[in-house]
């Protein structure tokens, strides 16, 4: 937004009219005051030894010789004023209708990119040589992912939707070879949970909103009126009770915020 007056020295101007026909006005001010004419002194030396002393008269200087002199600010205005050309109306109402549009938005902080990989690295399993035979191989512990965006949300009714791509089965591994499926597997599926300050669509109230898409779905979404506030989603991907094929198991999370 752009601001006319900014910070700094305001001044305000008063006009006023008494009504005469083809007035003209001048105003002249200054800063600076007048100075009065002094008499001084000035000793002169004589010719012949000794000196005398003569007075000296410093004439005084106007305002305006005062600001020609660099002394002091000045300000001047001018009026020329003509007379009405018709009879003055004592009232007058004019009516003026503002119209302006704002563009539906929907805003999601991503850290500047709206692709992002999160590598989990290494998921542990049983590799020790010790572990019961219904434990070898299994996925040693439960994991978890959190998104945190300060800064999401929609200036209109909207959709809040987040999908999986590979649905319920979760974490997958494309390429995991041959296996027994009674005792390995190559899916990891995982519970995703999403939480934003928000209002309902029909609603004027502020509400914690809270988005589920369960370990068995592929997707959900949830309709809030318009909402700005942090947007936090936690993955929890539990263990599972086969063991994991090796391999690499991956999958997309979407979310997409969409007014309706």
């Amino acid at each position: 937004m752009k601001s006319i007056l900014k910070a700094g020295v305001a001044v305000a101007v008063i006009l006023s009219s008494a009504g005469a026909a083809n007035a003209q006005t001048t105003n002249t001010v200054y800063s600076a005051a007048p100075t009065p004419t002094t008499i001084g002194s000035q000793t002169y030396p004589l010719p012949f030894g000794g000196s005398i002393t003569l007075p000296v008269i410093v004439p005084g200087k106007t305002s305006a010789e005062q600001f020609a002199a660099g002394v002091g600010s000045r300000y001047q205005d001018s009026a020329t004023v003509s007379g009405n050309t018709e009879s003055a109306s004592t009232s007058v109402v004019n009516s003026f209708t503002l119209t302006g549009n704002v563009t539906k938005d929907c805003s999601f902080y991503g850290g500047g990119t709206t692709a992002h990989d999160i590598n989990l690295g290494t998921i542990g399993v049983r590799t020790g040589n010790n572990d019961n035979v219904s434990q070898a191989f299994n996925q040693r512990d439960q994991m978890t992912v959190n998104v945190n965006s300060a800064t999401a949300g929609c200036n209109f009714n909207n959709t809040v939707t987040i999908a999986k791509d590979n649905g319920s089965a979760g974490l997958l591994n494309k390429a995991p070879g041959g296996y027994d499926p009674a005792q390995f597997t190559d899916r990891i599926p995982y519970t995703i949970d999403a939480s934003w300050t928000g209002s309902a669509v029909d609603g004027k109230t502020t509400l914690a909103r809270t988005l589920q898409v369960g370990a068995q779905a592929g997707t959900n979404n949830l309709q809030s009126g318009a909402w700005r506030s942090a947007f936090d989603m936690d993955v929890t991907i539990p263990a599972q009770s086969k063991a994991l094929v090796a391999g690499t198991y991956s999958d997309k999370i979407t979310v997409t915020l969409a007014t309706i």
